[in-house]
């Protein structure tokens, strides 16, 4: 019985969507976390996180030394996306801290078809 179920969880992993969940990640005063994820189109990043306090969010790429922000919040102690990637290209996920204070963030991101 064991063999089979891994059997099929190991099924699954193969054909499934990377997945990511993350625990919780505390960011330094004056310090930003950054996670980046390679893909290619018609490809999604699915985004949600949480903050104890408010943080600066974005998601960006970089084209030789230009820097691209499809996304960009200021301040913000939550919110959650869905971003199609529209070239083959790292994006990233990026939470700054401007606060006093380490600030616990909690985030999950998803790649999709």
């Amino acid at each position: 019985m064991k063999r089979i179920v891994m059997a099929a969880a190991m099924a699954l992993l193969a054909t499934s969507a990377f997945s990511q969940a993350t625990k919780p990640v505390m960011i330094k005063s004056g310090k930003v976390y950054e996670k980046c994820l390679s893909l290619v189109p018609p490809q999604k990043i699915e985004y949600r996180f949480e903050s104890a306090a408010k943080l600066n969010f974005n998601l960006h790429y970089h084209k030789g030394d230009q820097v691209y922000y499809p996304v960009k919040l200021d301040r913000t102690n939550g919110e959650s996306g869905l971003y199609e990637a529209k070239a083959k290209e790292t994006y990233c996920l990026m939470w700054e801290n401007k606060s006093g204070a380490d600030v616990e963030l909690t985030y999950s991101a998803k790649i999709t078809k």
